[in-house]
């Protein structure tokens, strides 16, 4: 509906107006090209903060401290998992994570795979693989998921997750 007005107050119409709409979003948030390597966005600030922030992430979630790892997050924060859309408002909801994982017999978890697939001044969006371990080193569980990291009150912090997880 928006568009709808832009485009009558700038007189664009068709396949004009639909170039116009293609160019807004290309430049507010760029997109890595299906055959471009991991380095694809090294030179995009938020590229840098993307894998600081999730190696801060994980960190902190091993600590199983929910205060230590509250402290990446920009809250309210979306966690999407499990067939669940979770909103979490502080680092306390935070805390039952630690008790569900440790009743599966989780000890720690580590990225296999990490990368950003978009990229802005102050947002990234970055696909990861994540591995959960049990005590033994054993592998519990593996997952795909999506991190968007986002420059917020002055600084960088996890905005919104969304995994395969349980």
């Amino acid at each position: 509906m928006a568009f709808k007005g832009l485009r009558s107050r700038l007189r664009v119409s068709g396949p004009a107006a639909a170039a116009l709409m293609a160019a807004v979003f290309a430049w507010s948030c760029q997109s890595v090209p299906d055959n471009s390597g991991p380095d694809a966005f090294a030179d995009c600030p938020a590229a840098k903060a993307a894998f600081q922030v999730t190696d801060e992430f994980m960190r902190t979630f091993n600590s199983k401290d929910p205060e230590a790892w509250g402290s990446v997050f920009h809250f309210p924060s979306v966690r999407i998992a499990s067939g669940r859309v979770l909103i979490l408002n502080s680092p306390a909801d935070l805390e039952t994570s630690f008790t569900t994982l440790a009743k599966s017999g989780w000890d720690h978890s580590e990225w296999t795979k990490r990368q950003v697939v978009q990229c802005s001044d102050v947002k990234a969006h970055m696909l990861t693989t994540f591995v959960r371990y049990r005590a033994d080193g054993s592998e519990l569980s593996r997952f795909d998921s999506l991190y968007i990291v986002e420059y917020k009150n002055g600084r960088w912090g996890l905005t919104a997750r969304s995994s395969f997880a349980n």
